[in-house]
């Protein structure tokens, strides 16, 4: 007889999911995570709890393995490459040295240190008995949590600057070559150290093979690109088909292949991230709605679920585990993260550590495979969920502590580097537009003259990264860089978006050739065979709208404001009763260039792009930043 399938337990899921979130806004001061919630609402229904949710229901585990899968994509989309500054140039020694100790370097050194420290625990353990293989147990202690790491960064302020861009790479490598790594010791420990090993290899050239096929495709074939704008809208939302098509294509590739399908879901979603344009921007927050609001919390409510409570209590190894694991998995993160006392203070340094420590669904995740293999036992698998739970609701408290939140500047500055007639005319019209410049350049005598004319300037190699430069940089804006050397402005380039973070980097460039390298950066280039034409066909189309863009001798101004007064946020812009003759132009959410109608619903953090008198843009941002 066959079994019938009851949508019961799925509703009692997807109802925890929706309450979970509703419940931890009431307890703001805790600042638990939803997953955490979700997780302890698992246990709550689960064979730990009252049973409501049956330990292995067929529909249940197939949607909270899609659910772990769509996590790991996009966790892959989360990457932004252009940061990370991956060239495939050739870099002089010079070059080299410059960089020094740069976010991938420090990121790279705490993972390496981590992964020494976490196999000699591993190898402890297994003497002890308590697992029986050191490499998989040191794969779980060396996890991270990027899905962790970035909102708290954004919610200190910390996510541009020197400090927050380390954190983030160092949460990115340890992600990536976790994932790499455990893909590769679970072939080992399936198949043995045979060549088969190799076939991890073929994800990569699926990897670059589909990068190059659709950026050829795109590129060569208009039409293409065409037909997918065509059918992006409306009942056939092709983007989106597209992007789980190419999520299923890597899952399917690495079963085939006989590798953890976490690898495969996140270099598709790494694909993703790579293809993506600014106007899709609505592909990406669809991917998160349906990911986030079903998929997603699913996988983890059934992680408590199947959390056995019982059998963590019978088992006196286990409960001992538990906090020698929560020690270990603190140490292996805190003692490596000394590494960036080479470019941190002490307290930053403490504060690196402690965030890093934080786990979530990546070592829930090598847990499971470990049980799965049988090289750890359901008892430890359940003292590692709980250690988790620990870490991702104790971390970020801890470092909120430790690194106090960054006041939000009522002004940051915008950097021009370079001090010659260009970049000075540059740094006199921003001034005129009521801007906080600050003027930078390694020649004296350049900085001299910038002085004299009232400029705040300095002597100072951005991409040798001298230390007066820090704390600009670390507060800027936006940089724009003049220098009429190639290199030297990508030099200046590089360090702005890598290790400062800064997302907004504007340049000029003499040579087209050279546009590739620059756009791969992230950076604006302004080139004037190409930009010169589109310039004298606005003048020639809208000649006041270039007046008014470009004139500073009059009170009319052009700005940019960031809507961050709670009382604002939701309310319709008909609504808002802006000041004087104040005339809303454009508004951007995220990567999402929007025409303001008077329905539009104002968000948090909203860039709103304002012209008026004077007087008005500054009552108006006082009102919107209130």
């Amino acid at each position: 007889m066959e079994e019938e399938l009851s949508f019961l337990p799925l509703l009692i899921v997807v109802f925890l999911a929706f309450i979970v979130p509703i419940t931890l806004s009431r307890f703001r001061k805790l600042r638990l995570p939803i997953v955490v919630g979700e997780i302890v609402a698992g246990i709550i229904v689960g064979r730990s709890g009252f049973g409501w949710v049956e330990h292995h229901d067929m529909v249940l585990d197939l949607l909270a393995e899609f659910g772990f899968v769509f996590l790991m994509f996009l966790s892959g989309m989360e990457i932004d490459f252009s940061s990370l500054g991956l060239s495939f140039g050739q870099k002089t020694d010079q070059e080299t040295e410059n960089r020094g100790w740069g976010p991938v370097s420090i990121g790279g050194l705490s993972f390496g240190l981590t992964l020494a420290s976490s196999l000699t625990l591993g190898f402890i353990f297994t003497q002890l008995e308590l697992v029986s293989s050191p490499w998989m147990i040191a794969l779980i202690l060396s996890t991270t949590s990027l899905g962790v790491v970035v909102p708290v960064l954004k919610e200190q302020g910390l996510s541009t600057g020197r400090y927050g861009q380390s954190l983030l790479v160092a949460a990115l490598i340890a992600d990536f070559a976790t994932m790499l790594l455990i893909t590769v010791v679970v072939a080992v420990l399936s198949v043995g150290l045979t060549l088969d090993i190799l076939l991890i290899g073929l994800l990569f050239v699926a990897f670059f093979f589909m990068y190059r096929f659709w950026t050829v495709s795109f590129d060569k074939i208009p039409a293409i690109g065409r037909i997918f704008e065509e059918l992006s809208g409306a009942t056939s939302q092709i983007k989106v088909r597209a992007a789980f098509t190419m999520m299923l294509i890597f899952v399917a590739l690495s079963e085939i292949l006989g590798t953890e399908i976490i690898l495969g879901a996140f270099l598709a979603g790494a694909i993703i991230s790579l293809l993506r344009r600014p106007e899709d921007a609505d592909l990406v927050h669809q991917l998160d709605a349906i990911g986030f609001g079903f998929f997603i919390p699913i996988f983890f409510i059934m992680v408590g679920v199947d959390f056995n409570l019982s059998v963590l209590m019978e088992s006196a190894s286990a409960l001992i585990l538990v906090p020698v694991l929560l020690i270990a998995a603190i140490l292996v993160k805190i003692l490596p993260a000394l590494v960036f006392r080479l470019n941190f203070s002490w307290r930053e340094t403490l504060g690196a550590g402690t965030l890093l420590s934080a786990r979530l669904s990546l070592i829930i995740a090598a847990s499971a495979i470990g049980l799965r293999l049988g090289v750890i036992s359901e008892s430890v698998n359940s003292a590692i969920i709980l250690v988790a739970i620990i870490t991702v609701a104790s971390a970020p408290l801890i470092f909120n502590r430790i690194i106090p939140k960054s006041p939000k500047l009522e002004r940051r500055p915008i950097i021009v580097v370079g001090a010659g007639p260009v970049g000075l005319t540059v740094a006199e019209q921003l001034e005129g537009h009521n801007e906080w410049v600050v003027v930078l350049d390694n020649n004296f005598k350049r900085i001299e003259r910038a002085l004299e004319r009232g400029f705040e300037a300095f002597e100072a190699c951005v991409d040798c990264k001298d230390e007066p430069v820090a704390p600009y940089m670390d507060q800027a804006k936006s940089l724009v860089c003049v220098y009429s050397d190639v290199n030297k402005n990508y030099e200046v380039c590089y360090q702005a978006r890598t290790t400062f973070g800064i997302d907004h980097v504007v340049t000029k460039i003499a040579s087209p050739g050279e546009l590739p390298r620059f756009e791969a950066l992230g950076v604006t280039t302004m080139n004037a065979a190409v930009d010169q034409a589109s310039l004298l066909a606005i003048l020639t189309r809208n000649p006041d709208m270039y007046e008014l863009l470009t004139r500073t001798t009059d009170d009319k101004e052009v700005r940019e404001i960031v809507v961050r007064n709670p009382d604002l946020y939701g309310r319709a812009l008909s609504s808002v009763d802006l000041p004087g003759d104040l005339l809303i132009m454009a508004l951007r959410r995220g990567d999402q260039l929007l025409v303001p109608q008077g329905t539009t619903v104002l968000e948090a953090e909203d860039h709103l792009t304002v012209v008026g008198a004077l007087e008005c843009v500054e009552r108006s941002r006082q009102m919107l930043r209130a």
